[in-house]
């Protein structure tokens, strides 16, 4: 077989032991934030301490990290079953639906789908999904409180259902969620055309990667539903990420009034979620403003978000600056990413067929599973294999569901 055959048949074997995985452990699990929901651990997470504190807090970081079994044993840290997570997987089953007409992943995606519509957020009026534990970042966030990425994650589930199965209920969905984007969340105006969606009706961050995941989802629903309004105020906060841009083509966590929380922050995986953002207004504005910004981006994150180990060794950075800690929901990201790009790019053909191959042979556990990540302190490597639910399984099947799909597509 040649590069491309052999990647995709290593995609079809892992997804197959990573289901086998899944139809024996379920979908309630761990997560990597679920024990920062903690007492002690939101009380250290808080911001204004002093020097003491955040000294002492290091070693409580250090142990979780490097001891995540037993500390979320020692914390009473519960499984949970987290939305963000089942609509991944709703996704990705969907896809593979449409790959293989396997009537079994449409009972998987149906059950997803079911289970998150008895799961919304309460005291809503409008659909919309949160985490299943508390969590601080700057603010206090109670379990449950709906946020704009995972509802985002969760429409796309719903959208996919729509497109994919045409159920009118699911279209609905799609529009009950824009609704609370448009009634729920913050909406901070920037100038009379830019405005900046927050990610949590408890804050009002600006946050590019939640603004642009808000603003792509209500310009392509209002594209299917002919909400003309909803258009307008998705490219209102899509000027947001256009007149932040950086000269080199990236976007950094934060916008610039905010950038104070953790300066000039670029990763993968948010970086990947931007380009993938831009990437889909594009593609339903026709605007080329948006084509151009998805062009210098991706520029960027080929320069410096991606690196050749060897011959046949491609794998995602973590930053710019570090390969290291290599996260699996980077991975997966980069899988997303440039199974998307590869359709129109041919940057990405070259290396994803081989940086596919490189990604399962470090992350993917014996039992089917994946890893969460490895970290490198010195010349010393460490490879924590918890497997978390929606970091790392959701998004993986996610990821390789793209990728087949991809390598499905006509006339490819």
């Amino acid at each position: 077989m040649d590069q491309s055959a052999t990647a995709e048949h290593l995609a079809k074997n892992s997804l197959q032991r990573l289901e086998k995985w899944m139809d024996a452990n379920g979908y309630s699990g761990y997560d990597p934030h679920d024990i920062k929901g903690a007492p002690i651990f939101l009380y250290f997470l808080k911001p204004g301490h002093n020097l003491l504190i955040k000294a002492v807090r290091r070693p409580f970081f250090y142990f979780i990290d490097y001891f995540p079994r037993l500390s979320r044993k020692i914390f009473g840290i519960k499984k949970t079953t987290n939305a963000k997570g089942i609509a991944l997987f709703a996704k990705g089953f969907l896809n593979l639906f449409k790959i293989t007409g396997d009537p079994k992943y449409h009972g998987k995606a149906i059950e997803c789908l079911d289970w998150l519509m008895a799961n919304t957020s309460k005291g809503f009026e409008n659909n919309c999904w949160g985490y299943p534990f508390d969590w601080q970042s700057g603010v206090y966030t109670p379990a449950g409180t709906p946020a704009s990425v995972v509802t985002a994650a969760v429409g796309d589930a719903f959208w996919t259902a729509w497109k994919t199965l045409g159920d009118q209920k699911y279209l609905d969905t799609c529009s009950s969620i824009c609704k609370f984007f448009l009634e729920d969340l913050n909406i901070d105006p920037i100038n009379d055309d830019t405005i900046c969606f927050s990610y949590t009706p408890l804050d009002k961050f600006h946050v590019h990667n939640a603004n642009l995941l808000v603003a792509e989802y209500l310009i392509r629903v209002g594209s299917e539903t002919d909400r003309k309004d909803w258009i307008a105020t998705g490219l209102k906060a899509s000027n947001f990420a256009l007149i932040e841009q950086n000269e080199d083509g990236s976007l950094f966590y934060w916008a610039a009034d905010q950038n104070f929380y953790s300066p000039n922050t670029i990763d993968q995986y948010h970086s990947g979620f931007e380009i993938r953002c831009l990437h889909g207004i594009w593609r339903h504005t026709g605007d080329s403003r948006y084509r151009k910004a998805v062009d210098d981006y991706y520029a960027f994150y080929l320069k410096n978000l991606v690196v050749q180990l060897g011959e046949n060794d491609f794998m995602p950075k973590m930053t710019p600056r570090s390969l290291y800690p290599i996260n699996i929901h980077s991975c997966a990201e980069a899988i997303l990413l440039n199974s998307l790009m590869a359709n129109e790019n041919d940057a990405p053909r070259g290396f994803l067929d081989t940086m596919l191959p490189s990604i399962l042979s470090r992350m993917q556990n014996a039992d089917g599973s994946f890893a969460y990540i490895i970290r490198k302190t010195g010349n010393f490597l460490f490879t924590d294999r918890t497997p978390y639910i929606r970091w790392g399984q959701g998004w993986m099947l996610l990821a390789l569901s793209e990728y087949l799909s991809y390598k499905n597509r006509p006339g490819k």
